[in-house]
């Protein structure tokens, strides 16, 4: 099918975290299978941030759209933080900044539609835009909903949400429910290159050692690559690990995580396998061959458990906004696919305990109510929707 001249001028944001920028991603693969993303018609903007203590620069959204095809631009954003330290007054004052290169941005580019994704950096784009009279669109992956698109909900044309809970925090858009935003490559089951190498290597003892993929979302979380670190040599006792470390440059954990499987036994080496981030050509090979996930519940990462219907362990992040990940966990643990960890009880003796239960108990899953919860159709309702 020959593609189509985009008519309108579209400016996708979304970032802060890889959910953010995967469903950004998601929007963006499929207006690229329509429409020819040229850079008069078609933009997208993220920040900069990256993780605390690291150099701005190294967001991301910068790492996961470097090298794509389309017009890309960075603001210097700044977030609230809910304690207070010398970091709270500089992204307070690089708040501005993020307002006046949104302005720059959007003044010059002129978008008729912004579809925002969430994340702190939207808020800069979106209420820019929307004094230069651009129709703004929402989606919201969460089970509730954050500062930000709270505030992006109030200035929004429509508010697209994934899970009805969070329907009663928009009332100023009309509000419909699309699902999340589901990215092809989950389904994706072919494996090529060194990843996939390696989960084939492991697919021949999966029988006897089940294979476990544990993430602390798309930066990595320092407390469950610390925690597995501790269990290491008893959790490969039993189980084929596969650890998303993330790659912070303050805790360098890959390189402890690199340095912690040198000293196993050679028996155990290649039982261990830890990666600083799965690209999207290797996520729906990895996801299609395991037998649990262990980590995070960012809105993304749970809805991918639950459309691929794999169980889950989840240690929900306890600070953010409404307890967000809390609830995100909770739609699975209803549904008969997963368990919860609080975070303050994450030990490694907890953690290997509470894996060798998972994998003794029998589950009762609700697979009709999973199928009915986690939509895969939403890009299609949400173009739709916007007349594209």
């Amino acid at each position: 099918m020959d593609k189509q001249k985009l008519t309108k001028k579209i400016l996708i944001t979304g970032g802060g975290s890889g959910g953010h920028v995967s469903a950004a991603l998601s929007i963006i693969s499929s207006l690229q299978e329509k429409y020819i993303l040229d850079k008069e018609h078609f933009l997208y903007v993220g920040g900069d941030l990256g993780m605390e203590g690291e150099r701005t620069g190294n967001s991301i959204e910068q790492k996961l759209m470097k090298g794509k095809d389309f017009n890309c631009k960075y603001i210097r954003p700044g977030k609230l933080q809910r304690t207070f330290s010398f970091n709270t007054i500089r992204l307070l004052l690089r708040t501005v900044l993020g307002f006046w290169d949104s302005y720059k941005i959007v003044r010059e580019f002129r978008p008729d539609i912004v579809i925002s994704t969430g994340g702190f950096v939207t808020v800069h784009v979106c209420l820019m835009a929307k004094l230069f009279k651009a129709k703004i669109y929402l989606h919201e992956q969460t089970a509730t909903v954050g500062l930000t698109n709270n505030l992006v909900g109030k200035v929004s044309e429509k508010v697209f949400i994934s899970f009805e809970s969070s329907r009663k925090y928009f009332t100023k858009a009309e509000t419909i429910l699309t699902g999340n935003l589901v990215k092809e490559d989950i389904f994706n089951i072919k494996g090529q290159g060194k990843l996939a190498d390696t989960i084939k290597l492991m697919k021949e003892h999966q029988d006897q050692y089940p294979i476990i993929y544990m993430s602390g979302g798309g930066l990595g979380s320092h407390l469950i690559n610390d925690t597995v670190k501790e269990c290491l040599p008893l959790l490969l006792q039993k189980y084929q690990i596969i650890l998303q470390t993330g790659e912070n440059r303050v805790f360098k954990d890959f390189k402890a995580l690199q340095n912690a499987k040198a000293s196993l036994p050679k028996e155990l080496q290649s039982r261990f396998l830890p990666v600083t981030y799965v690209q999207s050509h290797d996520i729906g090979y990895l996801l299609n061959n395991i037998d649990l996930f262990v980590g995070r519940a960012g809105a993304n990462t749970v809805y991918e458990m639950g459309v691929l219907q794999i169980p889950s362990i989840f240690i929900p992040i306890p600070w953010v906004t409404h307890n967000e990940q809390q609830m995100n966990a909770e739609v699975l643990v209803k549904l008969g696919l997963a368990e919860i960890i609080q975070e303050g009880e994450l030990t490694s003796g907890c953690l290997v305990l509470r894996i060798d239960r998972f994998f003794k108990r029998k589950l009762e899953i609700n697979k009709d109510e999973l199928k009915k919860v986690f939509k895969t159709d939403a890009n299609k309702l949400i173009l739709k929707e916007i007349g594209l």
